[in-house]
């Protein structure tokens, strides 16, 4: 297999702020150290699950500035371009390139909804100015489009993306993209639910949210489902079924930093729109997050 410049897992991660709203520098340090400690191949620093759009661009251009010295090279890190259109995703970009990001994760520009062609010809004109590698974010759910395979294949063939980051639950949308694209290609499951399922049809690795709490566990999933070991895999992503559930249920990503908090490192609550847990999804993390604490899965800090 050829190297790849990203794979095994890279946590997207939620970004820790004070009661007043404003990035708490010293615990993004902290959630980043504890991430790379804990087994993390690589960080995505200002996805959607580090609220990116609920931050102005020089404090989101601070957050990867910390996460890069944090990191200190011992991973790449991967910052989010979550921006609808070009000319911010312009300034993202190039304010990530001058902080130290190694790479962009870009989603299309989901508020034009363009055709195939029309994303064709936004990356086209985008990735020259950013001048990173850039890995195509794969989030129908979120951005109401479906780009095809043959489109994100094209990507590729000009030079434009090293990889994908797939956020979908199309597990026949990801094995055709799989068959298209080169060995060299980056193709990461963003589906903490599927991860299993996406190893076995080629990605190679993940961009998970749950991998921020437990990426060390996540890579073991990861190598047995290489090895062909597929159902001690799939028993072992069933383990985290209810920590899953908890996460994703309601106020994402408020129960990230609720799960943090439990684990000992609080990271404070999120930013409006987003609301704190129901008391019934807080009782419903709490009891995941204490199961896998008294099996051993994940450590207290």
């Amino acid at each position: 297999m050829a190297e790849l410049m990203f794979r095994g897992l890279i946590p997207a991660f939620p970004t820790p702020v004070r009661d007043d709203g404003v990035i708490d520098e010293a615990k993004l340090a902290a959630i980043v150290d504890y991430q790379i400690v804990n087994g993390a191949s690589g960080l995505v620093p200002v996805g959607g699950t580090g609220e990116a759009n609920s931050f102005g661009l020089a404090t989101r251009r601070r957050i990867v500035e910390v996460t890069v010295a944090t990191a200190a090279r011992r991973v790449p890190v991967i910052a989010g371009v979550l921006d609808p259109g070009l000319g911010g995703a312009l300034e993202s970009g190039r304010a990530y390139r001058e902080a130290g990001a190694d790479g962009l994760m870009v989603i299309p520009p989901y508020y034009a909804r363009p055709d195939q062609e029309g994303t064709l010809r936004y990356f086209r004109a985008l990735v020259p100015e950013l001048k990173l590698p850039v890995v195509f974010y794969d989030n129908p759910y979120r951005t109401n489009m479906v780009t095809a395979p043959a489109t994100i294949a094209q990507l590729e063939r000009e030079g434009l993306i090293v990889g994908m980051k797939a956020s979908s639950t199309d597990l026949y949308h990801f094995a055709q993209l799989a068959q298209l694209v080169s060995e060299r290609f980056c193709l990461l499951s963003g589906q903490d639910t599927l991860f299993v399922e996406q190893v076995l049809l080629g990605a190679k690795g993940g961009v998970l949210t749950s991998a921020s709490l437990l990426p060390g566990y996540w890579g073991q999933v990861q190598q047995l489902a290489e090895q062909g070991r597929a159902k001690e895999a799939l028993a072992m992503q069933g383990r985290l079924h209810p920590l899953m559930d908890a996460l994703f249920a309601e106020q994402f990503p408020e129960a990230v930093r609720r799960a943090f908090a439990l684990i000992g490192l609080p990271i404070g609550t999120s930013l409006p729109p987003v609301g704190a847990l129901s008391a019934a999804a807080e009782a419903r993390l709490m009891a995941a997050v204490d199961e896998l604490v008294a099996n051993g899965t994940l450590g207290r800090i």
